[in-house]
C-alpha cells in the first residue's frame, strides 16, 4: 500500500513542547499515547518506532532502548493490572491544562495513525478518549488536522 504521507511524530508538536510541560503531564501524555496504540491488542513496529519518537519528544536525548523498554513495560502493567479504561482516566485527570490535553490528544492519535491500521478498537479508543479529555468534537477534528496537516505539508 502506498501512504500518503510519512508519519514523522516529531513535526507534529511545536518545538520546546517538551518544556512546556510539568512532568506529570508529560507522563500522562505518554500513557494515553501509549494506551492508544495498545487499544486494539497488537502493538505493531510502527506503533512502537512511534513509541519511541514519542519518548524522544517529551524526554530529550538521555532516551535509550533500556528507558523506552522500562517505559512501555511500565504503562503495560498498569493497563494489564488496572484496565485501559481506569488507565485513561486517571491520565486524563492529569491533564488539566488545555495545551497538555490538547498535546496528549494530538500525540494519541499520531501514534496511532503510525501504522496506517485503522480499526475499531482504536476508533473507539479515540472516542473515549476525546470524553475523558473533556474535547469537543470540533476541538478534536481541528486537533487531527493539524497533526495531517503537518505530515501532508512535510511531503
Amino acid at each position: 500500500m502506498k501512504r500518503m504521507f510519512k508519519l514523522d511524530l516529531e513535526k507534529a508538536f511545536p518545538p520546546g513542547v517538551a518544556a512546556e510541560v510539568s512532568d506529570a503531564e508529560r507522563e500522562a501524555m505518554m500513557e494515553v499515547a501509549y494506551l492508544a496504540i495498545a487499544s486494539d491488542g497488537v502493538l505493531s513496529d510502527e506503533e512502537l518506532d512511534a513509541f519511541v519518537k514519542a519518548m524522544l519528544v517529551l524526554y530529550g536525548p538521555q532516551v535509550n532502548k533500556g528507558s523506552v523498554r522500562a517505559k512501555a513495560g511500565e504503562l503495560s502493567e498498569r493497563a494489564s493490572a488496572e484496565g485501559q479504561e481506569k488507565r485513561l482516566g486517571k491520565a486524563a485527570a492529569r491533564l488539566s491544562r488545555p495545551f497538555a490535553r490538547d498535546q496528549a490528544y494530538k500525540l494519541a492519535y499520531a501514534m496511532a495513525m503510525a501504522d496506517y491500521d485503522t480499526n475499531t478498537c482504536e476508533f473507539e479508543y479515540d472516542q473515549r478518549l476525546r470524553s475523558a479529555l473533556g474535547l469537543t468534537e470540533d476541538q478534536a477534528e481541528g486537533l487531527v488536522d493539524e497533526v495531517i496537516g503537518v505530515f501532508e505539508a512535510a511531503h
